[in-house]
Formats: structure tokens, sequence, C-alpha cells
């Protein structure tokens, strides 16, 4: 991210959490902090479930890695991963294909390779939202209900078109003729990962991945000392993660945090518990792994490779005598 983009990003954020302090009243808000029975114990628990979520998704790239004949070290692929977390602040996630360059550098992968592992990680992602999304749908807005119900039609349709014969076809196109082998190998990869079996086991992980960070909104709920059953709290925070991806906003600010406040609402908090059920949330999910992902990113820049040049195959094979 260029000084521009940063700067978007802290403007961005500093507008969510003022808006959010404003439409739950500062003050309400820190006395609610203040004589709240176990808001930070809440937010210890919710950063708790915050890693749950990691370790299901990372779990899930190892096994895509493992579809795709990517043999990479343990240490590699994790710190890669972990790293790609803070890509999560990029519009729409699109920064996270910067890991398929980070396995190129440190292990000579190509990119093309990893590239489909990447491309599904988000698909699966928003399939699995989606679907968490619309268990709630009963208690969601008719236009957010519609939100969830065409992103999810849409990610399905795009995971589709991309393994069918469609594929096959563009790679004719006069356009396309000059990168026809590595789109080659990462239309092989994603029809690998489309596979019946990968689907369901990704879209199962990235259920329970998200289904976590659900339950984070949940007990930081039960921390200020309000109660929404874990059934409304989980579709909640579904749908208002993809408000926000619908946004296009780094790490879908400012559409999230409206999205969840109204849905809190909705569901019976009044405007300062939402406030700050919302921005305790948004602490232990969003900008904890953008942390992580931050020193992460900083280990792989300063252990050589995040920053060097694509190792050889002579290289590689020296590494692995």
């Amino acid at each position: 991210m260029n000084r521009r983009n940063w700067l978007l990003l802290i403007l961005l954020t500093v507008a969510a959490f003022a808006g959010l302090l404003v439409y739950g009243d500062l003050r309400e808000v820190s006395s609610l902090l203040a004589s709240a029975p176990s808001p930070y114990a809440g937010l210890a628990a919710a950063l708790g479930l915050a890693v749950v979520n990691y370790v299901l998704r990372y779990l899930r790239w190892a096994i895509y890695l493992r579809a795709l004949d990517i043999q990479v070290s343990s240490s590699v692929s994790a710190s890669v991963f972990v790293a790609g977390l803070a890509l999560s602040i990029t519009p729409g996630k699109a920064g996270e294909l910067l890991k398929s360059v980070w396995l190129n550098r440190r292990a000579g992968v190509p990119v093309s390779a990893s590239a489909p592992a990447v491309v599904m990680e988000h698909l699966t992602d928003v399939v699995s939202v989606g679907l968490l999304g619309l268990t709630g749908i009963v208690l969601l807005p008719t236009a957010v209900a519609l939100i969830v119900g065409s992103i999810l039609v849409v990610a399905v349709i795009a995971g589709i078109l991309a393994a069918s014969r469609y594929g096959e076809f563009a790679l004719r196109l006069p356009v396309l003729r000059r990168w026809r082998e590595p789109l080659a190998q990462s239309l092989d990869g994603f029809r690998r990962l489309m596979s019946p079996a990968m689907l369901t086991v990704a879209v199962i992980l990235g259920a329970l991945a998200w289904a976590a960070e659900g339950l984070a909104l949940w007990i930081v709920i039960v921390g200020i000392g309000e109660w929404v059953s874990p059934l409304i709290a989980v579709p909640i925070s579904a749908a208002a993660a993809l408000v926000g991806a619908v946004t296009a906003l780094p790490g879908g600010l400012v559409g999230f945090e409206g999205s969840m406040v109204a849905l809190l609402r909705q569901a019976g908090l009044g405007a300062p518990e939402a406030a700050l059920a919302t921005l305790l949330t948004r602490l232990a999910t969003l900008w904890f792994a953008v942390l992580i992902g931050l020193v992460a990113w900083v280990w792989i820049s300063r252990t050589g490779g995040a920053e060097g040049q694509p190792k050889t195959r002579q290289e590689i094979t020296a590494d692995n005598q």
C-alpha cells in the first residue's frame, strides 16, 4: 500500500470509530464501558475466538497448497498466511494476492500456481459467510438479505465459470495469448480446488471460522451486560461482513460498522450498547488481524525473501539437499 492508501485507511478508520462514538454518545459509551460487568474479559475471549478463526482458515490454506502440489515448509506456509492477514484492510482484500508473490520469493513457487489458492480462499469465504448470514434471514432486513443472497449467487457462478470450459475458451483469446501458459496453470489449479470434495471441506472450514468470529460478537455483547442469542449474533456478524465487502472500502470500513450497528439495534440493543459492541468486535477481529499480520510481514522482510529475488531451480534443489 502506498502513502495515499494508508492515509485513506487512517481517515476511514477515524471516521468509522468517530461515527460509532457520536452515534452511541461518547459519554454514554464511556459510562457503559466503565460500568459493564466484564467488557475486557469479553474482549479477551473475542481475541481467542479470532485466533480460532485464523487457525481454521490456515488449515484450509494448507490443504489448498497440498492439493495444488505446492510443497513448502510449514514455517513458510504459516508466515505467508499470517502476513496476509495484514492485507485484509486492502479494498476487497485484493492485496492478499501478495501471498503468491511471497511464496514465489521465499520458495520459488510460481505465482500462477498459488494464485488459485488465494482466490478460492475468498470465494469459499463468501459462500461460507453467505450461508451463515442466510441462517438468520428471518431476522435480517429485506435489503440486507437480498445483498447476502446476491453475493452468494455471484460467488457460486464465478467459481463455476472459472472451473468450466469457458476458462479454456478465454485462453484462446488473442489478448490473453501472451499469458497462456501461466493462465492454463492457474485454470488447472482452480479445477482441482473446485472439486466437490475440496469445496465441501473448504466451505465447512470457512463456516466454522466465521462462526467463531460471530461468537466473538456474541461474547462481547455478553461482556457489556447485554444479551443476544448466539444464533442471532452469528448471522448479524456474517451479514455485516458481506455488506462491508460490497462497499469495496479497505477492511469493509464504514459499511461493516454501519450495518452491524443497525442490525444490533434491530436485535434489541440500545445505541450505546450497539456502538460499543461493534467497536470492541472490530478491535478483536479486524485490527487484531492487521496487527499480527504486520508483525509477520516485518519478520518475512527481515528474514530474507520478501524483498529478495525469486529462487532458481538450482537454489531450491540445493535447499532440499
